[in-house]
């Protein structure tokens, strides 16, 4: 009987010890990390600016709720959209003003509906005449 008890108590051990309740996780932000700003387009003006990579960066920290942006632009005559500086941003439920089911929020002003893939984050507001701006990796 004792050497029955061993093994099935090992086992009870394993299974307890590999199954975990994750229930204060919080779900992974689909714009966290760096995004290096390449293209601002739209509004009513017709704006198309195309920036090298790097030259202006966003990094989005989900814990502090903050985004850090870096912009080396020195050309006046480009929007590049936000100054150098640290700006607070929410990722909230649209408001039926959107097409998307989430909204990006920076300094408590609706950015767009944005989309994440592999390698690129578009923030569009451009069903209400406003600006598509193109990020990458």
């Amino acid at each position: 009987m004792k050497r029955l008890l061993v093994p099935f108590a090992l086992f009870f051990i394993l299974l307890t010890l590999g199954c975990s309740r994750d229930s204060n996780s919080t779900p992974i932000d689909p714009v966290q990390g760096q995004w290096k700003l390449v293209n601002v387009s739209g509004t009513f003006t017709g704006i198309n600016h195309d920036y090298t990579p790097g030259l202006i960066t966003w990094t989005f920290n989900p814990i502090t709720q903050t985004v850090t942006v870096v912009n080396n632009n020195t050309d006046n005559n480009k929007w590049d959209v936000l100054d150098t500086g640290v700006y607070n941003y929410q990722i909230v439920a649209d408001n039926q003003e959107y097409p998307c089911d989430e909204i990006l929020k920076i300094e408590g002003g609706d950015m767009g509906c944005f989309t994440v893939s592999a390698n690129s984050l578009l923030i569009d507001q451009s069903v209400a005449d406003g600006f598509a701006i193109q990020f990458t990796h």
